[in-house]
């Protein structure tokens, strides 16, 4: 019970098993499995073979904090002293929402000889009537000497307005999400999967003006964010991460005004990478991040559109090898009305770096504003590249 107070966790709070083959989640595989239906359950694997933990959570929305879906997961087979390197952790956490949803995974597990597995899924469909509000939360935290830490993180957010009436017309569309993933292992390879994806689209048609938001909260902060820490003392690091926002709006007002917001300074994407390992073995670490933001309006009035488009990542390798892989993507694009009142407005700040002599990484911009593109790469073994992009007529990219 310390070992859970020690990680921020009430005992009194959790369901505890200990027997040799460990079940949760709604289908229980058979009469010689400890089974239990809980979704905030700790799971130790006993000095019995063969042992294994597996968690599947799929939790109902709770009836004590309304909006929560909520999962914590602990597994251990550490204090097994006959664990092999075919004892396995193994958890998965699926979660699916409609409506304005609050949506946490968290995942902690250690062995030593044993392997580790776990997987969290997150998706939140949103439609009907303004303001849309989405947050997502997922860890994963997992501990190996010998065995494999696998780890995998999918995110999905897809927020729809669609309003037609003669009075004015307001829409509002805010998403978070935040996504981590720390792996240890001495010998053992660590690999990292986190995909984060965002899909707002708002409609309106209105007599009188329309005004249309998109991730306009600042105190949201990133609204994708993910950080990923791998360390092992010779294996090999493996991580892929995947952001992308894709923004639509559509008006149609006649008379107007006519206001359109996408994105803010404080919001976008970010991404932190850092895994390190000492020869043979070896750093892997791709990272994109895309960014599409399009406005559109039909209006005699007053037409305001602004587009703001921040982006950061990402890698920082230690150790490996030369044949060390590290690369950084990113890109946004742009596209509205060119109308007097329009702004557009990126950052893009890329970095990347390798310890090892003869190691390389690169990082890969593009901006595009109206179909005008401006694309640049920087390979080297530091690489940083801060920029701020502007459309219209004197836009462009200027900075490192």
């Amino acid at each position: 019970m310390d070992y859970l107070r020690a990680i921020g966790v009430d005992p009194a709070g959790v369901v505890v098993q200990q027997g040799q083959l460990n079940y949760a989640g709604p289908n229980c595989p058979g009469a010689e499995w400890n089974c239990t239906a809980s979704n905030r359950v700790v799971q130790m694997a006993p000095a019995h073979l063969p042992a294994m933990n597996v968690f599947e959570c799929l939790p109902a929305l709770s009836v004590t904090l309304l909006g929560l879906d909520d999962c914590l997961i602990v597994q251990s087979s550490a204090l097994d002293p006959l664990e092999t390197a075919s004892t396995l952790n193994s958890a998965s956490c699926d979660v699916e929402s409609s409506g304005n949803a609050k949506q946490r995974c968290k995942v902690k597990q250690s062995s030593k000889k044993g392997s580790n597995n776990a997987r969290i899924n997150q998706r939140t469909t949103q439609r009907g009537g303004s303001p849309q509000v989405a947050t997502q939360d997922a860890e994963i935290s997992q501990t190996s000497d010998t065995g494999n830490n696998t780890a995998k993180i999918t995110q999905n957010i897809q927020q729809t307005l669609d309003d037609s009436q003669t009075a004015a017309v307001a829409q509002s569309q805010n998403a978070r999400q935040y996504a981590k993933v720390d792996q240890t292992s001495t010998t053992g390879n660590n690999s990292s999967d986190v995909q984060q994806s965002q899909s707002q689209d708002e409609n309106a048609t209105s007599a009188a003006g329309i005004t249309q938001e998109q991730n306009t909260d600042a105190t949201l902060m990133r609204n994708s964010q993910a950080e990923v820490t791998q360390n092992s003392s010779t294996g090999n690091n493996t991580s892929n991460l995947r952001q992308a926002i894709d923004q639509d709006q559509n008006a149609n007002s006649p008379s107007g005004p006519v206001s359109q917001t996408e994105g803010n300074v404080a919001g976008g994407l970010q991404g932190t990478v850092k895994p390190m390992t000492n020869a043979p073995g070896l750093n892997s670490s791709t990272a994109t991040q895309d960014e599409p933001q399009t406005q559109h309006a039909t209006t005699g009035g007053t037409l305001t559109q602004s587009k703001q488009g921040p982006e950061f990542c990402c890698a920082e390798e230690v150790g490996g090898t030369t044949a060390n892989v590290n690369l950084v993507t990113q890109a946004n694009t742009q596209t509205d009305d060119n109308a007097v009142g329009s702004s557009q407005h990126s950052e893009q700040s890329g970095q990347c770096s390798q310890t090892v002599v003869g190691a390389t990484c690169t990082v890969d911009q593009t901006f595009t504003a109206n179909g005008n593109t401006d694309h640049q790469t920087m390979t080297g073994m530091d690489v940083n590249s801060t920029r701020f992009c502007n459309g219209g007529i004197e836009g462009g990219c200027f900075g490192d």
